[in-house]
């Protein structure tokens, strides 16, 4: 086993779901949990409580083959697409619309690394403490986006701020490859600081263009040139 593939221990329950059959809701025979259509009468099936990984067909690892999800996804993206359920029954209709759904939410979980660091942290039962990090930078920047009243300087905090995201990320994968769970959590925190100062920024930036519109409106009507 690589190096970056985990041991699933805490995945028992979620195994024990899939390795049982369940009941067909149309001709009650048994089949597969994770059978998207009943190997019987070949009936779309309802959404069962699989992981991101198994409902894709992944092999559960916290790095993935971005090709392969691909595929993966666009397979099943062709095989429940609605046109081939438009003259199927309500229930079927109904039932490919859920499995849809529930690809399209295993897909945007496991396509982003950081939604997919969080989530492998949850698989694991892994607590993430819901505290404030108390990284150092996240506060300076923090601070100068409060004080800035300029569009240039919010550009420049944004692009510390996302430079850095991205170094946590990288490091975030690292700790989970080598499941130091405490260091996670506390590289997850920082992350989540500074994806919260990203999106402060677009506002603070949107706020600030309107308020230079406002002020270009104000001079436009009063035949005023305005230094800046």
């Amino acid at each position: 086993m690589g190096d970056n593939v985990v041991e699933f221990n805490d995945f028992s329950i979620v195994e024990k779901e899939e390795k049982g059959h369940v009941s067909c809701w149309l001709c009650h025979k048994g089949t597969a949990a994770r059978a998207l259509f009943c190997q019987h009468c070949g009936t779309i099936q309802p959404v069962r409580p699989l992981d991101h990984f198994t409902r894709l067909g992944l092999e559960r690892r916290i790095d993935i083959d971005s090709e392969l999800l691909e595929r993966q996804y666009s397979g099943f993206k062709r095989t429940l697409a609605p046109e081939r359920f438009a003259i199927r029954g309500m229930g079927e209709r109904g039932h490919a619309s859920a499995q849809l759904d529930a690809i399209e939410e295993a897909y945007a979980v496991l396509r982003e690394p950081l939604k997919r660091g969080r989530y492998w942290i949850y698989l694991h039962e892994k607590e993430v403490d819901e505290i404030e990090s108390n990284n150092p930078m996240i506060k300076e920047l923090r601070q100068e986006l409060e004080e800035t009243s300029i569009a240039a300087q919010c550009d420049r905090i944004a692009q510390k701020a996302g430079t850095a995201m991205q170094q946590g990320v990288v490091g975030l994968m690292q700790a989970l490859r080598s499941q130091k769970w405490q260091l996670a959590n506390a590289i997850l925190l920082e992350v989540d600081g500074l994806e919260s100062i990203l999106n402060d920024v677009r506002n603070r930036r949107l706020t600030l263009a309107a308020s230079k519109a406002q002020e270009d409106h104000y001079d436009q009507d009063n035949g005023l040139t305005r230094i800046r």
